[in-house]
């Protein structure tokens, strides 16, 4: 049989869907404080937000008679018209917030306009009202949670560990106080500091003092606008990378959200700068029409949806693209993860027996078991001019047949060989693919190959797509083939065991459609065609794979993310010879 619900039980329905958790609640009562305009929100929690949320700032306040009508279901100063929920440009917009937290706490509102004398107290438990009347407050708005989901014990059950509760507390206020630089935040549990921000002019002092100074010094600024939309924020170098997504902030119209197509955007930018399992930081305030953004996906108004998802996407990936091509993003020796101490240096340095400047003739230096390359006149290469790109750099040589060595304006560089020449061809080839102009090298002499039962398989399945990568292969007869053509600019590396790696990374991805692993084939094709760390590399070849680098659109890491260049600089090095503290 069908039935009415009475109201107390539709309160703690609504009340279960906004209210998921402690953090449910001071995500909705920040919201409306940073709503009120204020200047000041701090945040008081005990025992995890089960005991005591209290949330006071110093915004406008509310007059007695708003107090009042802001505990009952539906009832909000911010939306008048149907047309009003298609263009939200609050952030607290939902008449159950309040409501909902109030049928399942013991909640007090402590409120005063900065225009009135006296202030407004009114105290409801579990819904029902207990009392009300005038008080003596500070202007603005305090709001007490007290013993949340008492009266449903249901509730109490399925939240999470201790420690998870209060640290998903301290991402909400985290991530507002990332944004809102104009209000100072502050998060205490037990009486004991867990935040505290300051109000500031500066965006990246407010990011600073939440992520730290050594980090918000690798952010790069991101200010692009297209008429639609405006994109603001920062964005780390490569190099400053973390184990997981929870440094990355999306927030649409000064609201903290979840979107697919965001960060799709972002990783999509990055592309092949991400090392393996790396994720990078974000903080972008996103600013366009509110009608083209439907907040009212979820309760909790966090997930929400675009209009037009393939504009929002495209806009995003070209701020970001545009800002990593533009930037320097060498790696800083300090910003290498993992690296020793600058107080005690394990740096091998090998022993010379002579230096640049000083004739010999014999320019080949032994350190222990390392062979250094030098070059013993001033370097004639220079690319203060010549690259576009790259720092400005003078080559001084090869060191351990590995890296080349280049001096810089402020201290010198070490370059990976491998990952130089790894990175120019995978560039290279991903252009000629993505173009289906595979250029393609006849062998003189096919070569036979006989391939096993799952090798055979993958050939017939995916010729055509192997032929679209640079092999033609043509059956011979029961397990036999003839390879017949390479891709050119690998056609240096064994035919047999070029194919033979591509069919490997086939095999190893069965589960994947081919389309799906083409960048992980090519990828793989870029490392093993190029120059291995033992090879020598004469001077010409040196500048002319740094020319090429220079050329390519993202010259800092190899297609896994590795850094092609790690930068000393001057202050480094001399921190090193303890010249400096």
């Amino acid at each position: 049989m069908i039935k009415v619900l009475d109201e107390k039980l539709i309160n703690k329905i609504a009340a279960g869907e906004v209210i998921e958790r402690p953090a449910s609640v001071v995500k909705e009562l920040i919201e409306n404080s940073i709503d009120a305009g204020a200047r000041k929100i701090e945040v008081d929690i005990k025992e995890y937000g089960k005991q005591l949320i209290r949330i006071a700032d110093d915004g406008h306040g509310m007059k007695k008679e708003d107090a009042e009508l802001s505990i009952l279901r539906h009832a909000t100063s911010k939306i008048g018209t149907e047309e009003d929920l298609t263009a939200i440009i609050t952030l607290g917009f939902r008449g159950e917030a309040l409501a909902s937290i109030a049928a399942v706490s013991n909640l007090i509102i402590l409120t005063r306009p900065k225009e009135d004398i006296e202030g407004f107290r009114l105290e409801v438990e579990g819904g029902r009202l207990l009392q009300k009347g005038a008080t003596g407050c500070p202007s603005g708005t305090t709001i007490e949670v007290h013993n949340l989901f008492f009266n449903t014990p249901a509730r109490l059950k399925f939240l999470k560990t201790d420690t998870n509760e209060l640290k998903s507390i301290a991402d909400i206020v985290t991530r507002y106080s990332l944004l809102y630089k104009n209000i100072a935040f502050k998060l205490a549990h037990n009486g004991h500091t867990l935040l505290n921000t300051h109000m500031s002019d500066d965006w990246l002092d407010s990011i600073a003092a939440v992520y730290g100074a050594e980090s918000a010094r690798q952010l790069l600024p991101i200010d692009y606008d297209d008429g639609a939309i405006r994109i603001k924020g920062y964005i780390s170098k490569p190099s400053l990378l973390k184990s997981d997504r929870g440094w990355q902030n999306f927030y649409v119209n000064g609201r903290y959200v979840k979107n697919d197509t965001l960060a799709r955007a972002l990783y999509d930018a990055y592309h092949t700068l991400l090392f393996i399992n790396k994720h990078p930081i974000a903080v972008l305030d996103i600013r366009l029409d509110p009608s083209s953004v439907d907040v009212n996906v979820h309760p909790t108004k966090d997930i929400i949806k675009f209009s037009e998802n393939t504009r929002v996407y495209d806009s995003l990936f070209r701020a970001l693209r545009h800002t990593l091509q533009e930037n320097d993003l060498v790696t800083d020796y300090s910003a290498v993860p993992g690296q020793a101490s600058l107080e005690t240096p394990r740096i091998p340095m090998p022993k010379l027996d002579t230096m640049p400047g000083i004739a010999k003739k014999e320019p080949l230096i032994h350190g222990s078991e390392k062979q250094i390359r030098l070059e013993t006149k001033q370097p004639s290469f220079e690319t203060r001019e010549e690259m576009q790109k790259l720092p400005r750099m003078r080559l001084l040589g090869q060191i351990a047949k590995t890296y080349f060595l280049a001096e810089t304006d402020d201290g010198f560089m070490i370059i990976d060989q491998h990952v130089v020449e790894e990175r120019i061809n995978y560039e290279k080839f991903m252009k000629q693919f993505m173009g289906k102009n595979v250029a393609t090298q006849t062998l003189m002499k096919p070569i036979l190959i006989e391939l096993s039962p799952e090798e055979k398989i993958i050939v017939v399945e995916h010729s055509s797509k192997l032929k679209d990568l640079g092999f033609e292969i043509e059956d011979f007869g029961d397990n036999s083939f003839m390879l017949r053509t390479v891709p050119t600019l690998f056609s240096r590396v064994q035919p047999k065991e070029l194919l033979s790696e591509v069919l490997k990374q086939i095999s190893e991805n069965k589960k994947s459609a081919i389309e799906g692993i083409q960048e992980k084939i090519i990828t793989r094709m870029a490392c093993r065609a190029s120059i291995k760390g033992g090879d020598d590399c004469s001077r010409p070849q040196m500048e002319e794979l740094l020319k090429q680098l220079d050329r390519t659109e993202l010259p800092w890491t190899c297609p896994h993310g590795r850094p092609v260049i790690i930068k000393f600089s001057k202050d480094e090095i001399e921190k090193m010879f303890r010249r400096k503290a």
